[in-house]
């Protein structure tokens, strides 16, 4: 499982839409559900009229029609609104306008800081969604210093209203330590099963990982497998790439036919999350391909693999690319190529890379590996998929993305 505390915000923060499908709009007041139920399943236009009609003297409704007005690209009048909204106090309206700074939307500077200021503030008067992404941002130390106990604190109070969300956020929490508090794994794996049996579908994942390792909860191979498969039907390809590390760590038999089973599903498995862009099964496959375990041996595959996990910016794919590029493996030699990715494996950590490079050093000529040093230096990760784990507040269309 990859973990990469700080990719883009959105991947985490407040509700998708199949949380606020399952949490029926309870976040929100009577006379808004209609229109807002509207607007998460996408309805802008139904949404809108029935905003209009709310709007006026009602900043709760003023921030949400600011919300749908965002969502159709009306930017300046949707901005407008919540900002009006905010102004007049509504909690709403202060945690539509921290998403704004928190997304740089609607051509505002992203600015955390700023965005921290107003989810604490519409936290404060109760907006769980609010509640959900201080404490994100407070565990990542996004705008405010970082602080467990604070997280914890804003996301216990958002999971009392049982939105999954929140629940498989505070699991989040209580899965990192830090120096204040320690984890407690026990607790964040029944939170995990509480938001996965609501059909939050990272929280699925999750729990079948506690499952599968027996972490915070007594080690349960089939159920693993189950929430790890309804994870997985759910669009979640880290599933997979979770279900083919079970596959892999089955202990062999003497059975050849059926040893020879079990690297077939788990590198079936690993072809799922390599293309659903998980960079780990990405390298992982890319080793297949390169021994020519469980499939023909290919270094063509092999490279193509360690350059999309490369890409994403695995240290361990960015060293083997190297490699591959140095020695000529699967085409002509690239030297000063090769040289950029062992830059940048050692610069990620890889502990063999620093050696490598200071040996092929020798072998390039000072402009090559000045080119190379630029390379380097320009290089920036191109995720091909939010992170799973990775904190962004979000704002909130109709559409399953993160949430509003």
């Amino acid at each position: 499982m990859t973990s990469r505390p700080l990719a883009l915000l959105a991947a985490l923060l407040a509700l998708s839409g199949a949380a606020h499908a399952q949490q029926g709009g309870a976040d929100v007041s009577p006379a808004l559900r209609p229109a807002v139920e509207a607007y998460r399943a996408g309805d802008l236009a139904r949404a809108e009229a029935s905003l209009r009609t709310l709007a006026p003297g009602n900043p709760d409704a003023e921030a949400w029609l600011g919300a749908v007005l965002l969502e159709r690209g009306a930017s300046r009048d949707g901005l407008r609104a919540i900002q009006r909204a905010a102004d007049a106090g509504s909690a709403e309206g202060n945690h539509r306008l921290g998403l704004v700074y928190a997304q740089g939307l609607a051509g505002v500077p992203r600015d955390d800081k700023r965005a921290a200021e107003l989810f604490a503030r519409a936290a404060a008067a109760g907006n769980m969604r609010a509640q959900v992404n201080l404490g994100i941002l407070y565990l990542r130390g996004q705008g405010l210093p970082r602080d467990v106990v604070q997280a914890r604190a804003w996301l216990e109070k958002a999971a009392v209203s049982g939105d999954p969300q929140a629940l498989y956020t505070l699991g989040r929490a209580l899965s990192e330590g830090g120096e204040q508090v320690a984890p407690d794994p026990v607790r964040a794996a029944d939170l995990y099963r509480r938001a996965a049996e609501k059909g939050h579908a990272l929280a699925g994942l999750r729990y079948g990982l506690a499952l599968s390792e027996g972490v915070g909860i007594k080690r349960d191979l089939p159920a693993a497998q189950h929430w790890l498969m309804q994870a997985r039907a759910q669009g979640i390809p880290e599933a997979a790439l979770a279900l083919g590390d079970m596959a892999a760590r089955t202990p062999a038999s003497r059975d050849k036919a059926v040893n020879e089973q079990i690297v077939q599903s788990a590198l079936s498995w690993y072809q799922v999350a390599a293309n659903g862009g998980v960079p780990s099964a990405q390298f992982k496959l890319a080793n297949a391909y390169f021994a020519g375990v469980g499939v023909p041996r290919d270094q063509a595959q092999a490279l193509r693999w360690y350059t999309r996990a490369a890409q994403q910016g695995l240290a361990a794919a960015q060293h083997a690319l190297a490699l591959m590029l140095i020695g000529g493996v699967a085409g002509p030699a690239d030297k000063v190529e090769g040289f950029k990715w062992l830059l940048l494996a050692e610069r990620g950590g890889y502990p063999d890379s620093k050696t490598v490079r200071q040996k092929t050093a020798e072998t390039l000529g000072d402009k090559d590996r000045r080119q190379a040093e630029a390379l380097a230096q320009r290089f920036t990760p191109t995720l091909e998929r939010p992170v799973e784990g990775a904190a962004q507040p979000a704002a909130a269309p109709a559409r399953p993305a993160p949430g509003r």
